[in-house]
C-alpha cells in the first residue's frame, strides 16, 4: 500500500505579523511628523497654513497706542457650494498697526428669491514666524460675524462688521495675516453657532 503524505504542518504567520507591525509602526511615525513637515515645507515657500478659529477660548487685548509695527492684514470671502450669495470684503487689504483697534466689514448679496439662514467659518492665515505659533492666539476678535446664525434676505444686501485688534506680543516675523470667511447654510442645532456670543457690539460709520 502506498504511503499516506505526512501531514503539513501549518505555516506560522509570525513573520507576516511582524511585518505587518514593522508597516504599521511606520506610518504612525508619518502621520505624527506629517503636520511638522508640512509646515516646514510651507514656510519655506511662503505658503501660509490655515487655523480655524473657534470661540472656544478667545483672547483679549487691552490697545496699545504706543506700538508703531504695522502687518499686512488680506481679507478673503468664499461661499460653499450652493449657496446663493455674492460675498467679498470692503477691503481686500490693510495695513494694520498692532495693539490698535481695527473696523472695517463684509458685504454680502443674496441673489435668490428666497431668504436663508448663514453660518461663517473663519480661518486665520499668518505669513512667516515661528513654524508652531498658533496666530488665532494673538488675535482678539471683538466683533465677528462668524459665531452668530446671519439672515440673509432675498434680493436684498447686507453689511457684516468685523473689529478685531492684534497683539503687540505677535513674534516677530510674521508681517501678513489673511482672515478668510467661507458662508454656508445654517443646519438645524448647528454646532457651529455660539448661542451666546460674548464680543463687543461696534457700529460701522
Amino acid at each position: 500500500m502506498p504511503k499516506k503524505p505526512a501531514p503539513r504542518k501549518p505555516k506560522s504567520h509570525t513573520r507576516l505579523v511582524l511585518l505587518l507591525l514593522c508597516v504599521l509602526a511606520v506610518m504612525v511615525a508619518f502621520v505624527c511628523s506629517a503636520v511638522p513637515l508640512y509646515r516646514t515645507f510651507c514656510n519655506h515657500f511662503g505658503i501660509a497654513v490655515p487655523t480655524i478659529v473657534t470661540a472656544a477660548s478667545q483672547p483679549q487685548f487691552a490697545p496699545d497706542a504706543h506700538s508703531t509695527r504695522t502687518v499686512t492684514v488680506n481679507f478673503v470671502g468664499n461661499v460653499g457650494a450652493g449657496v446663493p450669495l455674492e460675498f467679498q470684503p470692503l477691503e481686500f487689504s490693510k495695513q494694520v498697526t498692532l495693539g490698535q483697534p481695527v473696523l472695517t466689514a463684509y458685504e454680502a448679496r443674496n441673489f435668490a428669491d428666497k431668504g436663508f439662514d448663514g453660518v461663517a467659518v473663519h480661518m486665520l492665515y499668518a505669513m512667516g514666524g515661528p513654524l508652531d505659533m498658533n496666530v488665532a492666539d494673538y488675535i482678539d476678535l471683538q466683533q465677528c460675524f462668524c459665531f452668530t446664525q446671519e439672515f440673509y434676505p432675498a434680493r436684498q444686501q447686507v453689511r457684516l462688521p468685523l473689529s478685531f485688534i492684534v497683539s503687540t506680543k505677535l513674534p516677530k516675523g510674521v508681517h501678513t495675516i489673511v482672515f478668510s470667511y467661507s458662508v454656508f447654510k445654517a443646519l438645524p442645532h448647528d454646532k457651529r453657532i455660539l448661542k451666546d456670543p460674548k464680543v463687543v457690539s461696534t457700529t460701522l460709520k
